[in-house]
């Protein structure tokens, strides 16, 4: 795993436990939660790397080359009928995979024992730390390969060096979803089989001519047809592994931006439900009046009846107002105040959407973030220090002095926009 996915991962972990420890229990902050967990678990999952290709091109050679040579079990490589997960565990472990989806372990003495019994797969654990980031699919070559990239991360193709890339590989490649393409690589097998470097070029230079778009990357290795007949060490090996895993970092960079970005929804659509009914009594009343103006303001946006940077002045304008009415001093300087010349920046064509149900979107959720920091002024300010305790959580991980940072971009440097620090 890289760095990204387990920094992400510690900080939701830390979030998750904190937010237990207030031992409210109110559904935004469990929706939250769970969220959370769930990414988690995306997070921590293994990356899947799908070896694929025609018959005796090398595929279960690669596997092993992969994990190192000669540690797949016997009954596996005797097994190429059959496709074979590669995980990893602390122990080792041979479980056959029946027609119900069950685990069946198939030998507790020993891992090289026949098999005697059919299964619909072949699930090999081994304690090996490579394993802990990747799990190695290896594929028979008489099952359709669409059966098995739905759960691919990276896509390895095999093909023979000496006969690289036919016509009806090339087919079967294509038929398959483009999203493969992305993080796919085109390993090219019996390389020792070719006349010498020079003719290893040319074979590398026409597949990457040939194959223009439709891998990431075509390398040659020696793994022979038989399992065994390579190691980590032979030409090609170490190479492999060193970009496998450059691209599995890259995977997990973009996992990890985009988990971020889930996170920081939740926690805004959290932030915006949580703990409703913690108002003061005489706030509650100033709360009422600004939902409702709220309201008639986007109902003039979505009515075209006013345009975007004439609401947008109106909810902030009066967000000072309000804010200052309920907490005296929070609004300092007329920040949130809209100006003409704020209005001629939000109306800049290419800063804002194009089209007028994403931007009613967009001035909606900034009147859901608003309306929460108005609840959150309005608490009592005595009492209820877990409810402020998870809403400055729900804060951090929302981030939204960073989306109001985004929104005064777009505005323009006429006008400020409110800031969680100053509501705090």
């Amino acid at each position: 795993m890289g760095n990204a996915p387990a920094q992400l991962i510690r900080r939701l972990q830390d979030a998750r436990t904190r937010l237990a420890a207030t031992k409210i229990e109110d559904p935004a902050l469990a929706i939250c939660v769970a969220g959370m967990a769930r990414l988690e678990e995306v997070l921590a999952r293994p990356l899947r790397v799908v070896i694929l290709g025609e018959y005796n091109s090398g595929k279960t050679s690669v596997a092993d080359l992969l994990i190192g040579n000669g540690l797949l079990p016997t009954s596996v490589v005797s097994n190429t009928k059959l496709p074979v997960l590669i995980t990893y565990a602390k122990t080792p472990a041979l479980h056959g995979v029946d027609v119900r989806g069950a685990l069946v372990r198939i030998d507790s003495r020993g891992a090289d024992a026949p098999m005697d019994a059919s299964y619909e797969a072949l699930q090999v654990a081994l304690p090996l730390e490579r394993l802990q980031g990747f799990q190695i699919l290896d594929t028979p070559s008489m099952v359709k390969p669409d059966t098995f990239v739905r759960d691919a991360d990276i896509v390895i193709w095999c093909t023979v060096a000496t006969r690289a890339w036919t016509e009806s590989e090339r087919a079967t490649w294509s038929a398959l979803p483009k999203r493969c393409r992305r993080n796919a690589m085109l390993v090219v097998t019996h390389k020792n089989a070719l006349n010498g470097e020079e003719e290893a070029r040319h074979v590398t230079e026409r597949l990457r001519e040939v194959t223009q778009g439709l891998f990431r990357d075509v390398l040659l290795i020696d793994a022979a047809g038989e399992a065994g007949a390579a190691s980590p060490m032979d030409g090609g090996g170490d190479d492999l592994s060193a970009r496998l895993r450059r691209c599995g970092e890259g995977i997990g960079e973009r996992r990890a931006q985009k988990a971020e970005k889930i996170v920081r929804r939740l926690a805004r659509l959290a932030f915006h439900d949580f703990a409703r009914r913690d108002v003061r009594s005489d706030a509650a009343p100033l709360l009422a009046s600004w939902e409702s103006g709220a309201a008639r303001l986007l109902d003039d946006l979505r009515q075209r009846r006013k345009p975007v940077p004439e609401v947008i002045e109106d909810l902030l304008a009066g967000f000072g107002v309000f804010a200052e009415q309920l907490r005296p001093g929070v609004v300092t300087g007329g920040a949130v105040s809209g100006t003409s010349e704020t209005s001629r920046a939000v109306a800049a064509p290419l800063r804002w959407p194009q089209r007028h149900a994403a931007a009613v979107g967009l001035i909606a959720m900034l009147v859901s973030d608003l309306t929460g920091i108005l609840r959150m002024l309005a608490a009592p300010s005595s009492g209820h220090d877990e409810r402020r305790v998870a809403r400055a959580i729900l804060l951090g991980l929302a981030d939204l002095d960073g989306a109001f940072d985004a929104l005064g971009r777009l505005m323009g440097p006429a006008t400020a926009t409110p800031t969680c620090s100053a509501a705090g």
